[in-house]
């Protein structure tokens, strides 16, 4: 695009300035936090001014539907966040009208018209949120609980149309705290899985898949187990005073042993074990406190071999061996900005291949499909909440990973691909009534009206005063599978 064509790119309304060409909105020259699709959506009503700009109208230009299935969630979502990013009410609006079961209209006086009328490509660079530690993401621990959901699903290659059999929720593990990092054991039967608190983390526990029994196998701070292919035991990382360091313990419970130490960097996550049982792919990050890469621990002599190479700024993390052991599939990315993407990388070394380009949050480890076919994986590449994805290691289209639901993370599949173990986050809020005495005294304190897991928003009393309504996203814990006893056919 020409520099003559920059100008058409700027849209002025109000206070605020929203450059279509670079997905920026501004207000009073401040950068205003919108992003992604909420931003395409707004440009779209922005494109049209004063018109009715439908829902299925929005679906088709910003949610294809074989890349997003919960379009009137994603829509929903993006319009409140339009609105929170202009100040603005449902309820009296000032730029954004909502028109019933119709879709939306902008109602704000435009300065510029624009004349692009396609819906422009909208980077999804995130700005802003460096994370300080990427490993337990606790700065809202008072109102976040952590924990493991677990699913069961065919990953089979049907098309993606036909209908899905009936699921049944149900919950994985009920430990109190922050349950994270889930790992299969080799035989499909347990999950291991890392257990914090606000404080960080406490231990590394298993559980039988279908049981209530727990073991806990530490008392450290702890993290990313891995299974020894035999089953019998566990590796993990675990944060000591002078840095982080790889143990093992047994699956049972016993001794631990200390196998490598000396990683110095927050980004060190994500730890695998390899199908023969004699190496640990893990991020290395000797020495370094801002940079990590991959290597290769060989548990017979305690060597050393460092696999990828990434550039000053970047970090690799979160390893997965491919089923034949042949491939490392990993996550690179960049401190500033969050952003990160997918690769993968021959086991002898070579270059890496870039899977995805989405310069997105990419959360947890991913995980292979048994047969090696796709490699799933975490990512709110669709803008708002975080997904499953799968992609095949040759690279092509991503595919979402069916009835999973939003805030997905660190995925593993049992090595029979027919269960996938995943981590959900959960929001507490909370809903009180104040007793007025008049319009600037209350008569008495806050009075609790409703908590529930999910966020709870925009409440609204009923003419007569003794009802209300409210918004909520009602997010839950789930374990999904086939309700009928025929078994696992859950689609993707």
């Amino acid at each position: 695009m020409g520099n003559g064509d920059r100008s058409e790119q700027i849209v002025r309304f109000g206070v605020f300035e929203a450059d279509l060409q670079t997905g920026e909105l501004r207000k009073n020259g401040s950068k205003v936090s919108l992003q992604g699709q909420p931003f395409q959506v707004c440009a779209i009503l922005l494109e049209h001014s004063g018109e009715l700009v439908t829902r299925e109208e929005l679906r088709r230009k910003v949610w294809p539907e074989d890349t997003f299935v919960d379009f009137d969630h994603a829509l929903n979502t993006a319009i409140t966040k339009i609105r929170a990013a202009l100040g603005d009410e449902a309820d009296n609006p000032r730029f954004v009208e909502t028109l019933p079961r119709r879709g939306y209209r902008f109602i704000a006086p435009v300065q510029k018209a624009i004349s692009q009328p396609a819906s422009p490509a909208v980077p999804e660079v995130r700005s802003g949120r460096r994370r300080k530690n990427r490993r337990w993401l606790v700065a809202s621990a008072v109102l976040l609980l952590l924990i493991s959901g677990i699913g069961i699903s065919r990953f089979s290659r049907r098309r993606a149309e036909e209908p899905l059999p009936p699921l049944e929720i149900v919950p994985m593990a009920a430990v109190p705290g922050f349950e994270r990092d889930p790992a299969f054991s080799p035989d499909g039967n347990q999950v291991a899985f890392a257990l914090g608190d606000a404080n960080g983390c406490c231990g590394i526990y298993t559980t039988i898949v279908g049981g209530e029994k727990t073991l806990r196998l530490t008392s450290g701070t702890d993290y990313s187990p891995t299974w020894s292919p035999d089953g019998r035991r566990v590796a993990f990382y675990r944060d000591v005073n002078h840095g982080t360091s790889i143990y093992v313990v047994p699956a049972l419970g016993g001794t631990e042993q200390r196998l490598y130490t000396g990683l110095s960097s927050a980004w060190t996550t994500g730890l695998n074990w390899s199908p023969d049982g004699k190496v640990l792919a893990f991020a290395d990050s000797h020495g370094e406190t801002n940079h990590t890469w991959i290597s290769l621990l060989s548990l017979s002599d305690s060597s050393t071999r460092q696999l990828t190479f990434p550039s000053g700024p970047e970090i690799d993390y979160s390893p997965a061996f491919s089923p034949n052991g042949s491939t490392v599939a990993f996550v690179r990315g960049s401190i500033v900005g969050v952003v990160s993407d997918l690769y993968v990388v021959p086991t002898v070394g070579g270059v890496a291949k870039r899977l995805t380009f989405d310069n997105t949050w990419i959360i947890g480890s991913p995980t292979w499909t048994p047969d090696g076919r796709d490699i799933v994986f975490s990512s709110d590449r669709a803008g708002g909440l975080s997904r499953l994805w799968r992609v095949s290691p040759a690279g092509g289209p991503l595919r979402p990973v069916a009835s999973v639901g939003v805030i997905a993370w660190s995925p593993s599949i049992s090595p029979k691909g027919n269960q996938l173990v995943y981590q959900r986050m959960f929001f507490k809020d909370s809903l009180f009534r104040l007793n007025l005495k008049d319009e600037t005294h209350p008569q008495s304190p806050p009075v609790l009206v409703k908590s529930d897991k999910g966020f709870n928003w925009r409440p609204h009393f009923s003419p007569d005063g003794k009802r209300f309504t409210v918004e909520s996203n009602g997010l839950g814990i789930r374990r999904f599978g086939p309700a009928t006893p025929s078994g696992p056919t859950v689609d993707s």
